[in-house]
């Protein structure tokens, strides 16, 4: 067949189809009742668009339908993960107190350290506070737990001149050093307002030595820092006022090769020598200061810094290459209202040579023995006062404040939290809220009043037995939850960088999650336009800030919200002593007791006065002619001389005290018994 040909066949056939389409009757023909013959009519075969207004469909209406359930799906993919942070942000009992209530308050910090790594550069937080953070407690927990995530060693800032030695690393100076502090009496502090980051400072006049090294493990600690060690970069800063030369000298490990193992491998000693560094480098671009900078080749742990001239020194630090530094700056007895009297423009230099992004402030204990209704005003601007100082001297860090935890007094013989505590709190937390800078209620994360006499009774104790301070254990059981707490934030900030969640896209998922949480819940999400969004914080946004290299995410552990929940250091491993096996007492002695043994036989010895004496005062008192003695005597005075002379003769010639007879023992007559003779014979 030609193709001519079946193309006049297929229209043909398709002619008849549509000729049959048209004459079929529409219900069919009925063959019988359950039977009927049907052909599909045309608009069965070519259906007719709706061609009236209300059935148009809008090609924009469909895809945004789309678009909405593609969200909806992926936003209930995020729902249980958004709603665990949530929770935690709104009551955990550890979270932190944020302006505007915004959980992406802590981004710029958390940027900061991790570009610290790529930048190689230091990240400093500086850390003050009162008597609570003596002996680095506290700070030293954090920084081990931060140095552990993000990287870095070392102590961080350490004054010229320190008073009380830190858990982790032994700090001494000598020579012609005098020190000056803000927050001390009246007479160890300076005419003039230049004092450093630290609040004190050093007057240099002369020559004088500087030794910071790691404090060896002991065995009464109760936590492990293997990041207190592993100095590599070290700074001083100094004032620009005088002259200063310095030079140092540091441990550094030299390995040998002296020979093969019997495996054919190298064998290496090592050995440690202490030895001079490159000259530092010196930043003089400040108005007030300058920066001496030692980059080492070598970690160590263990630096001798000497000092030759006059002029001010404002501390010393010891870190890693890189990473971040917790600076534990202790002021006993402060209440933290000195910081408007440092100097500020070198405070500000000093917070930018030091790059200290994140500035927390531990205050309040001190304030609460005073504080009253009267005075509660003047104490909220006097605090005030303080952040101010401190934003307007480094703007670009964070601010975080520590109010003071449960502290209790005797009433009544019994231990009683401080009545203006609550007041103290809340004052703190208004203040910091309103000023952009974040709270953490260390009295609401150890459980309220009367916490700490539980922390007393503790086995080992958390607390003092003044009520108001922590112990070692204590302080690294609230640092412990401290940086825990830090944590979970780090995590969102993570979760929300895998799944490249904008901001914008953080309050769209938050007000999904609201929804199905509500009797809303079956209404569409489109539906929710009335709903207030969720105010903006007043921060610069991240999304706002230039565009840097991806952070890659490190491979650790899962988020610590995905982690099971850490051991508290309160709970030691070892066992208590309660439960040991009691030791037997040495008081009790195996062998047999005195009392028990056999009288042993007296030495015949010659009859002294005394044993006369003391038989005398043992016996008892009969009457003479009951004694025998007494009679024996009574016969012997009634004999002749003659009678008496043959009885000291057969007395002589019997052995005395079982004496061998015939020795020459002088057996003298027995002389009367005086007082005389009885001093004697003693």
């Amino acid at each position: 067949m030609t193709p001519k040909k079946a193309l006049i066949t297929i229209i043909s056939l398709f002619l008849v189809l549509g000729l049959m389409a048209i004459i079929f009757p529409s219900d069919g023909i009925h063959i019988s009742e359950s039977i009927a013959l049907r052909f599909p009519s045309l608009t069965d075969v070519f259906p007719v668009a709706d061609t009236t207004a209300n059935g148009k469909n809008d090609p924009e209406d469909e895809i945004r339908a789309m678009m909405e359930a593609t969200r909806q799906k992926q936003f209930a993919a995020f729902a249980d993960s958004l709603r665990f942070y949530q929770d935690f942000f709104d009551s955990g009992k550890t979270r932190f107190d944020l302006p505007n209530n915004d959980p992406t308050w802590f981004d710029r910090f958390f940027l900061h350290l991790q570009l610290a790594s790529i930048d190689s550069s230091v990240v400093h937080i500086v850390h003050y506070g009162d008597s609570q953070l003596e002996e680095d407690r506290i700070s030293s927990t954090i920084r081990e737990d931060l140095q552990e995530e993000f990287g870095g060693a070392g102590p961080g800032m350490l004054p010229p001149v320190l008073k009380i030695q830190p858990q982790t690393t032994v700090h001494w100076s000598r020579g012609a050093l005098e020190r000056y502090i803000l927050f001390g009496p009246k007479d160890e502090e300076a005419t003039h307002s230049r004092y450093g980051p630290l609040a004190q400072f050093a007057n240099l006049n002369g020559t004088a030595v500087i030794g910071i090294k790691r404090r060896l493990d002991r065995k009464d600690r109760t936590k492990v820092y293997p990041h207190a060690g592993g100095y590599a970069t070290i700074k001083v800063l100094a004032g620009k006022r005088g002259k200063l030369k310095v030079r140092m000298d540091y441990d550094r490990t030299f390995t040998t090769v002296v020979g093969l193992n019997p495996d054919s491998t190298e064998k290496i000693k090592t050995s440690v020598k202490m030895v001079e560094a490159e000259p530092p480098i010196v930043d003089s671009s400040y108005t007030k200061l300058n920066v001496y900078t030692w980059k080492l080749p070598d970690t160590t742990s263990s630096v001798k810094i000497t000092l030759t001239g006059n002029t001010e020194i404002y501390a010393v630090s010891a870190d890693g290459a890189y990473g971040v530094a917790v600076d534990n700056v202790a002021m006993r007895g402060s209440s933290g209202t000195i910081f408007h009297r440092i100097d500020p423009e070198l405070l500000a230099e000093s917070y930018k040579a030091m790059n200290a992004k994140l500035i927390m402030m531990e205050y309040g204990g001190n304030m609460v023995p005073s504080i009253s209704t009267s005075n509660i005003d003047y104490i909220k601007k006097l605090v005030t006062r303080q952040i101010l100082a401190i934003q307007k001297a480094n703007p670009d860090a964070d601010i975080i404040f520590i109010g003071p935890a449960d502290m209790e007094r005797q009433s009544d013989g019994r231990w009683k939290t401080y009545p203006a505590l609550r007041m103290t709190i809340a004052a703190l937390r208004e203040v910091a809220l309103e000023n952009g800078v974040a709270y953490w209620d260390m009295h609401r994360v150890m459980g309220g009043n009367g916490t700490m006499s539980k922390w007393v009774k503790r086995e080992p104790p958390l607390g003092f037995t003044d009520h108001i301070h922590f112990t070692r254990r204590g302080a690294t059981h609230m640092g412990d939850l401290f940086s825990s707490s830090l944590r979970m934030y780090y995590d969102f900030f993570k979760f929300r960088g895998r799944h490249n969640i904008s901001d914008k896209k953080l309050l769209a998922l938050r007000s999904f999650n609201d929804s199905i949480s509500t009797a809303e819940a079956k209404k569409p999400v489109v539906e929710e336009t009335t709903k207030k969004p969720i105010a903006a914080p007043a921060r610069k946004p991240v999304a706002e800030q230039p565009a840097r290299k991806p952070i890659t995410e490190p491979v650790r552990k899962p988020a610590v919200a995905e982690q099971p929940t850490r051991k508290p250091i309160a709970e030691p491993t070892r066992k208590p002593v309660a439960e040991q096996p009691v030791r037997k007492p040495i008081a009790e002695p195996t062998r047999k007791p005195v009392t028990e043994q056999p009288a042993r036989k007296p030495v015949t010895t010659k009859k002294t006065t005394e044993q006369t004496t003391a038989k005398k005062k043992t016996r008892r008192k009969v009457n003479d002619t009951e004694n025998p003695q007494i009679k024996k005597r009574k016969q012997i005075q009634q004999t002749t001389p003659a009678d008496q002379q043959k009885r000291k003769v057969r007395k002589k010639r019997r052995p005395v005290n079982g004496q061998k007879q015939g020795s020459n023992t002088n057996l003298s007559k027995k002389q009367p018994t005086t007082p005389a003779t009885r001093r004697e014979k003693r």
